[in-house]
């Protein structure tokens, strides 16, 4: 009997991470945990869309991989064929704990919980779940999630006010939901980046010499990246076009010598609505779509700000990447956000669907570098205090041992 209990003391917990197709902050928090939990004291299983996780590190840090069709685009046979191979796979592995991302692997990974009888379900929420859809399926889709998140032991999300929106959209008990805040490997990030002019002028023929401003966004409505267009056209004084409504007590729109180029780094469905409207607001020439990039470090180190015109965010890993480089942020003042950047210290907060005030903060920090330098300092600090990559995994790794 003594034998036995220190077997299994010393086992190592197996972890299953179940994780749909998906880009941007999503994706790289997996990618976090995936390298940096440790192994001495986890075995870590990946469930994955295919293809989604195809780098050599990743996959030497894996105890097994199960490349299997998840997310909410699929359709009902092959989501039942999905969760039965989900099941297949816990039963086989002998999982202990499944870690699901996003509400459509909460749904996978906790009915798969059920059946299989794991002892801990946990969902880590990375954004806010759409709530405005008007169709059945979305309220059904809603409802199903609500009810199985309460068979969760522990919901995580990335920031406070997603909590208290979760918990109180599903009336789950906020002891039962943990913030656990995105964090960043600071020196990956800064090893990451590179402010050549040669690299720049890859992009543009005059880059090397014109002011970057650089949004990163996947191109969906939420991401608001027509507001930052809008507010494009405001800041180089084509404000004609588009619905742009001006507020004529501001005064005329500012028209810059030295036009800003504006990179947007990202890929998503909006794609060629977002082109047009560039292309009817005047501002073409200014406007770069990079689609998705993977060096997304080097693109910050050679920008001069960062802004992200989110209507809704959970945390924005982009955020912490720009000061992990010391770059100026300007932001939505919406979910999560006002916990990294607080408005003339860390960065500057704007409201959402606001492009006259995006334009504004955007001409405040043309106007003032020496500002934006001291609050992406102070952004700097706050980030190694709080969002640390190393902060991240500890306060994970701690629940695990935890609840296991």
């Amino acid at each position: 009997m003594l034998t036995w209990r220190c077997i299994t003391y010393m086992s190592k917990i197996k972890i299953l991470e179940v994780v749909r197709d998906a880009e941007g902050g999503m994706k790289k928090h997996v990618e976090t945990l995936l390298l940096g939990l440790n192994k001495d004291r986890f075995d870590i299983i990946l469930a994955c869309s295919r293809g989604q996780f195809n780098r050599s590190d990743l996959k030497d840090n894996i105890y097994n991989m199960y490349e299997i069709s998840l997310g909410d685009r699929q359709s009902s046979w092959t989501l039942l064929k999905s969760l039965l191979e989900l099941v297949r796979i816990i039963k086989k592995e002998k999982v202990n704990i499944i870690h699901a991302h996003g509400m459509a692997c909460a749904v996978m990974g906790t009915v798969a919980g059920i059946l299989a009888a794991t002892p801990v379900i946990i969902t880590t929420i990375h954004n806010f779940p759409a709530i405005k859809g008007t169709g059945i399926k979305q309220r059904l889709s809603n409802l199903l999630s609500g009810f199985l998140l309460k068979f969760n032991r522990r919901v995580i999300v990335v920031s406070r006010n997603l909590g208290d929106f979760i918990s109180t959209l599903w009336n789950i008990h906020r002891d039962r939901v943990q913030v656990i805040y995105n964090g960043v490997d600071v020196e990956e990030i800064q090893k990451g980046s590179d402010r050549s002019p040669v690299a720049v002028s890859e992009l543009h023929n005059s880059a090397a010499t014109s002011l970057i401003i650089l949004n990163i966004s996947r191109l969906i409505p939420s991401k608001g990246v027509d507001v930052f267009l809008k507010a494009a056209a405001i800041l180089i004084g084509n404000n004609s076009g588009e619905g742009i409504s001006t507020d004529e007590s501001r005064g005329n729109p500012p028209v810059l010598s030295d036009k800003p180029l504006f990179f947007i780094a990202g890929d998503g469905p909006q794609m060629p609505e977002l082109k047009k409207m560039a292309r009817n607001l005047g501002i073409e020439k200014n406007v770069r779509f990079l689609g998705f990039r993977k060096d997304i470090y080097n693109l910050i180190g050679l920008s001069d700000m960062v802004v992200l015109s989110s209507r809704n965010e959970g945390l924005g890993i982009s955020i912490l990447e720009a000061l992990a480089l010391k770059k100026p942020v300007i932001a939505s003042n919406v979910g999560g956000i006002p916990e990294i950047i607080t408005h003339g210290r860390t960065g500057q907060l704007v409201p959402p669907d606001d492009p006259e005030a995006l334009a504004d903060a955007m001409l405040y920090l043309i106007k003032n570098p020496e500002e934006g330098k001291k609050m992406a300092l102070e952004g700097y600090k706050i980030l190694i205090e709080k969002y640390s990559r190393e902060i991240m995994l500890k306060e994970l790794q701690d629940l695990f041992q935890d609840l296991y």
